[in-house]
């Protein structure tokens, strides 16, 4: 009687923790599916930082803090997003998850020099934007939300260098953005996903060849994600 006493103390403490997220981070509940590793709790983040239109530096920021680049995956986290961003006067798009595989990059390589489209809407196969056209860091996120919300299907920026001395060198917008305002505060706006080259600005020297990079809107943030503690 004792044991089973204690049994049914100790039940209510397992089963009603608390999840908790670490400081900086919000907890959002999830459907669990097979699409996002069966995740039921996740923590999302915005962190700012210079030059995180160059993807190594977003992914470093996400790791600092333990976590990894990652995406909304319902309207409730967008939401999220876009609160944050009128809160913290951010006005420029977040670096998110996602980047162009080398595969897919490869065949968008050989459409820009046979002077082709390469519509991932429209295309077949592995390449297909709702296929495997973009790797994702996070694993536990189904990104088809954040992938609904892209305007104009990737790749959709381009740019060509050579010289008479030098080879074309193909670039394209590879890795994706994601942008959510609160505007007025008692209303959403969906946010949308976007495309910005993985390079980052030249600094500090005359670069013709990545001249294109120094042109695009910067990007100060980063949504990193993980699981609560």
């Amino acid at each position: 009687m004792v044991a089973l006493l204690l049994l049914f103390l100790t039940i209510p403490a397992v089963f009603g923790k608390d999840v908790k997220c670490p400081e900086g981070f919000q907890h959002f509940k999830r459907t669990p599916t097979a699409k996002n590793n069966h995740t039921k709790n996740w923590c999302l983040g915005i962190f700012p930082a210079d030059r995180l239109d160059e993807r190594d530096r977003a992914r470093s920021i996400c790791a600092n803090n333990n976590a990894t680049l990652s995406l909304p995956e319902n309207q409730n986290e967008s939401d999220f997003i876009a609160a944050f961003s009128t809160k913290h006067n951010i006005s420029e798009t977040h670096a998110a998850d996602g980047q162009t595989s080398p595969r897919c990059a490869a065949r968008v390589y050989k459409a820009m020099k046979e002077n082709r489209v390469f519509n991932s809407l429209a295309i077949k196969g592995e390449c297909n934007l709702k296929n495997k056209y973009y790797l994702f860091d996070d694993s536990n996120t189904d990104p088809a939300f954040a992938l609904a919300k892209i305007v104009d299907p990737p790749p959709n920026q381009f740019s060509t260098f050579w010289t008479m001395v030098t080879p074309k060198v193909y670039h394209f917008a590879e890795c994706l953005t994601f942008n959510a305002q609160l505007i007025p505060k008692n209303a959403t706006i969906p946010g949308y996903a976007g495309t910005s080259y993985c390079v980052g600005r030249p600094v500090g020297k005359v670069d013709q060849e990545h001249e294109f990079a120094e042109h695009q809107p910067e990007i100060k943030s980063v949504i990193c994600g993980r699981h609560p503690l």
